[in-house]
Parts: structure tokens; sequence; C-alpha cells
């Protein structure tokens, strides 16, 4: 037996080309042999005797059968060897597994015996033009300037960019979707919602900081979450500033010396660079004790009445500016 023309094994980071190259197989086979030829196992819960029932079974009035596993199967190598050799000659066998542990022996033999197709995670050029491909298929003209800005607030990941792209083009009302469009409805995720607040407050654009702090509010984020992301940049800021002034260069110098990612070391070096240590000695008395006081009752905070903790949140930018 040929093994590689009846095995295959998906894996990769990248769970939506993954998700997606598994549903086309499954249209493309039902479309040709027929929804009773496919089964799909979860890997983690079949035992030996389950999947070599499955994978041993000619098909029903059909040319092919298609097997899909869910996961590595948790069996031994010996077992796997045995489960390959009892595949039947008109069945395909698929294991899917974005990430499985590489240590164990049986997802070393599918990487040598199987069919293998790894998918990695889009590099940024490549996710841009995967993003304009996929908005132009539905009929929309996402702009370049668009596009980049979506990754930058949202990431790499292609379920999220997928959901926030359409969004931006429902409020564009079928006009081409710009940086605007995806300013007012797209949703950052993460630390990317961390990175931009920071780049704004980094780059003294108080107003643009306001808005977004604004927006977020809008959305339904936690004030106090807003709060955390500007004391951590104000503790940055001093650490930044100390590794300038250390002859550290660079985003990735200043990085490795501090320990601070380099996206929050960009959004805070320009700053750090034009902002005299007596103004970062004050911005950081006045946001040092603001916390102790939200914290001790000195100031109020609850989810009805954030508005004092949103005024230190507002200060604190206002005051980097």
């Amino acid at each position: 037996m040929k093994m590689k023309k009846q095995l295959f094994f998906f894996t990769g980071e990248n769970e939506y080309e993954l998700c997606k190259e598994v549903s086309h197989w499954k249209k493309s086979f039902i479309s040709r042999h027929g929804e009773e030829n496919l089964m799909v196992l979860e890997g983690s819960e079949a035992d030996l005797s389950t999947l070599l029932d499955a994978v041993g079974t000619m098909p029903f009035i059909a040319e092919k059968r298609l097997i899909l596993i869910e996961g590595v199967p948790r069996i031994e190598r010996d077992e796997l060897e045995t489960l390959c050799s009892g595949i039947h000659p008109q069945a395909i066998v698929a294991v899917v597994d974005p990430k499985p542990d590489k240590r164990l022996s049986v997802t070393k033999y599918l990487k040598k015996k199987a069919e293998t197709k790894i998918f990695k995670p889009l590099a940024p050029g490549a996710l841009k033009g995967w993003l304009k491909d996929e908005s132009k298929l539905q009929g929309v003209m996402l702009e370049d300037d668009a596009a980049k800005y979506l990754i930058s607030i949202v990431g790499d990941d292609q379920w999220t960019l997928e959901k926030e792209w359409k969004k931006a083009a429902l409020h564009a009302k079928g006009g081409p979707v710009t940086v605007k469009d995806v300013e007012e409805v797209a949703v950052p995720f993460g630390e990317q919602r961390v990175w931009q607040l920071t780049d704004l407050i980094g780059s003294k654009k108080p107003i643009e900081a306001l808005e977004f702090l604004r927006r977020r509010l809008e959305r339904g984020e936690d004030p106090y979450g807003l709060w955390s992301i500007v004391l951590n940049m104000v503790n940055n800021l001093v650490l930044v500033k100390a590794a300038q002034e250390a002859g550290n260069k660079g985003e990735n110098a200043i990085a490795e010396a501090t320990q601070i990612h380099p996206f929050s070391v960009r959004g805070v070096a320009m700053l750090a660079r034009s902002m005299p240590w007596d103004r970062i000695r004050d911005l950081v008395n006045f946001a040092a004790e603001a916390d102790i006081q939200l914290k001790s009752g000195g100031y109020r905070y609850t989810a009805d009445r954030p508005e004092e903790v949103i005024a230190l949140t507002e200060r604190v930018i206002l005051a980097c500016s």
C-alpha cells in the first residue's frame, strides 16, 4: 500500500486555514461519494478496535470512503502501525490536530508516514493580501490602509479578522472600506488594544487617545481595566527612559534591557525621549497615589459609578501630551 496516498495528517497553528481545508475536503468528498461514506471520529475517545473497524470498512456503493480523525489517537506507536496496515484499499484516513504533542511517538510516525500538510500563521504581507482577496470575493473594496490598520488592532487571528472586516463593510454601506470605517466599528483584541492606546499616548495624540478611550467604554470595556493599561504604561515609561539613558538604542535593544514587549516599548519610546525626568516623576507620583486611593476607597469605583476612574485615566493621558 502506498500509505501517503491514503493517510493524511493536517496540523499547524493556523486553525482558520486548517478548518477551511477540512471543510473543503468534506464538501468535495460528499459531493462525489455521498455523506454515508464520510465518518468523523474523536481521536482522544476512540480505542484501537473502534479505529480498526472504521478504517477497515469498504465504501457503500461508492469508489472511496473518508475517515476523519479529530486529534491524534491516544494509542501506542505499534498500535498505530497496526491501524495503518488495516486501512481498506478504498479508504482515505485524515488525522486533524492543530497542536499535537510533538514528543509522542505516534505524532512522529504520522509526520513521517503520512502526507503531512502544516498550516502556519500568515506573515503580515500575506495576511493583508488574504484580507483583500477575501473581501474582493464578497464584492467589497477594502483599502490598503484599512487592511493594514485592521491587522494592527486585531492581530493575526483570521477568524477575528474575517468577522471585523465584515462589520466594517456593513458600516461602509457598499462603498470602499476605509480606515475610518474600521476605527468606527472594529474592536481591538487582547494586547492589540493595549498597544493601540499606548501608541496614541506615546505619540502625543491626546485627542485620538481620548476618543479611543471613549469608544472602548461605549463598547462595554471595564473602566478599571483601561486604567490598568495606562498605569502599566507609566511604569514602562520609567523603565524605557532609564534604558535609553543607559545607551540602549532601538526598540529591540530596549525591550531586551527592560524585559518589556517590543510593541510596548514602541508605544512609549518617543514619549520617554521627549519627557524630562521631573515631569515623569510628577506623573508617576500622581498615578501611584491615584491607584492607592482607588484601592483604599479614597476614590470611588463601582460598575454603576465609574466616573472617577475614567477621569483619572483621562488626566494621565492629558499629562503625557
